[in-house]
């Protein structure tokens, strides 16, 4: 009989958090998995055959989770009970414990997870920002419950490292394989990831660097523009305001300039959007998988991080040239452009290699169930 595995994981249109689901049920076809999200998620995963979506808005949903609920007297909804009677319960994803201004809350759903589920694993995450030792202590007992927690930054795993079920990879992305290889010759372009800053405010404010992103990416497109490059604008999330910030900062170049500009909007297809990375010489990454994919592609990349995340991934890799926020300012194009470098290929092998890390105690789990 094939495993039923229930899949929790941040789906708000994000290519990164797409990718990663879609890793996971390519990796294991035998198994049987489900994810709640909304219903364009259909579209997005249909070329995962062991996938099915359910959402709240399909009618059917809607019907079991009354019907559930007021079967078990308000306690299980239609999430709570797959949840339980699924074999396992894989969560997925990067930026997963943040403390932010509703950690409490997440917490508690976490913890709840934990006690409801069969099993738990983790696979992809970070730990943090977090300010307050307490934070890390509560997710220190519960990851210490857990079936397998794998961090993909030596900064996070280091927190829980006397954890016997604990781990480090490096980032999962990196193991990345196309359903169909295809040779797709590199051209004289580069891919400038965008994120939206302006509304980003609470405890890690982005919002005061708005405009001085915003004019450091429109600088360095025009710069590019100007060696005999073209230029497009990869948006992740649109839900988050990527394709926003990208038209923001291309109207801060010359119009004569823009007709070397394109934009691409990821939707649906995931294989599609990875593919620009093939065709792209240089990426300009402010998205954390815009960085991973780039140098797994082997590209010359420019890592802008606004994150710890990013940081800690970059003093992993042992990468020294990045842009900060602090450093956009201040940041000489010209030299820039001249020491943006690629990861050595003997390092991107080793990394696919590693990624597989992710998920070693769940192969093990689903060997010896099959």
């Amino acid at each position: 009989m094939r495993k039923k595995i229930l899949v929790y994981a941040y789906l708000e249109g994000n290519l990164g958090d797409d990718l990663m689901v879609w890793i996971l049920c390519r990796r294991y076809p035998h198994v049987k998995f489900e994810v709640r999200a909304r219903k364009e998620y259909k579209q997005r995963f249909k070329k995962l055959e062991n996938l099915k979506v359910f959402g709240m808005e399909d009618r059917l949903m809607q019907y079991w989770d009354r019907f559930l609920k007021w079967k078990n007297h308000g306690e299980d909804d239609l999430f709570s009970t797959k949840v339980k009677k699924a074999d396992a319960l894989v969560q997925i994803g990067g930026s997963m414990y943040p403390q932010n201004d509703i950690w409490e809350t997440l917490y508690m759903i976490n913890l709840s997870l934990r006690n409801i589920s069969r099993r738990l694993f983790v696979c992809g995450a970070n730990f943090g920002p977090y300010t307050d030792e307490v934070f890390q202590e509560k997710y220190h007992e519960l990851f210490g419950r857990y079936e397998g927690i794998c961090f993909r930054d030596r900064y996070s795993y280091e927190l829980f490292s006397d954890l016997p079920r604990a781990g480090y990879a490096p980032d999962l992305v990196f193991g990345y394989e196309p359903s169909e290889k295809k040779i797709i010759p590199e051209k004289k372009r580069v891919l400038i990831s965008t994120i939206q800053m302006k509304d980003r405010s609470g405890a890690f404010p982005l919002n005061q660097y708005d405009t001085v992103y915003k004019k450091f990416l429109a600088a360095m497109t025009e710069a590019y523009v100007d060696a005999g490059y073209e230029a497009t604008f990869i948006c992740f999330c649109q839900s988050q305001g990527d394709d926003a910030a990208a038209r923001e900062v291309e109207s801060l170049i010359p119009e004569k300039k823009r007709s070397r500009i394109s934009h691409y909007i990821y939707e649906n297809d995931v294989e599609e959007a990875v593919a620009l990375f093939d065709e792209a010489e240089i990426v300009i990454g402010t998205r954390f998988h815009s960085i991973i994919l780039g140098w797994m592609k082997g590209k010359r990349v420019l890592p802008i991080v606004y994150d710890q995340k990013t940081q800690h991934t970059l003093d992993d890799c042992g990468c020294s040239v990045y842009v900060t926020m602090d450093d956009l300012e201040r940041a000489e194009i010209g030299k820039l452009m001249g020491t943006v470098e690629r990861l050595p290929e003997h390092i991107r092998e080793k990394y696919k290699e590693e990624a597989q890390r992710h998920f070693e105690r769940l192969d093990c789990f689903l060997r010896e169930e099959r």
